[in-house]
């Protein structure tokens, strides 16, 4: 991450394609290792998606997973809670996304760092205090 953001502060770069793939990765990969599979898929709420034949959690309920999972028993997670975790892993999921079409398409040094404020939002919700 401190890699990406030198490089998203680096003017005189004429691509930002690599900050936009490293902002994604940094997340991608935080999320995974506070969700692993075995753990998100024995959620109630668990409901995966098709990838090479196999069915894996989406980014979306690991980010879920790995929210319940800072805040404690996931059976307190109750009404008001459960929501705001289900729209924390949707923001998880589109901010991923986000980061995707422009590590893929190219972008420009704006959209990266809105993409890096989306990306912190995340992990303030999952990385322990």
């Amino acid at each position: 991450m401190e890699q990406a953001l030198t490089d998203l502060n680096d003017n005189s770069r004429l691509s930002y394609v690599g900050p936009a793939g490293e902002v994604r990765e940094v997340m991608r990969a935080t999320v995974q290792f506070l969700a692993p599979d075995d753990e998100v898929k024995k959620q109630t709420w668990y409901m995966g998606i098709e990838q090479g034949g196999k069915r894996n959690p989406s980014q979306a309920e690991r980010t879920r997973y790995a929210v319940q999972r800072r805040s404690g028993d996931k059976d307190q997670m109750k009404g008001v809670e459960g929501l705001i975790d289900e729209l924390v892993g949707q923001i998880g999921r589109q901010t991923y996304a986000s980061g995707s079409a422009a590590f893929h398409a190219g972008t420009q040094q704006t959209k990266v760092k809105k993409l890096v404020g989306w990306v912190f939002a995340v992990l303030d919700e999952v990385l322990p205090d």
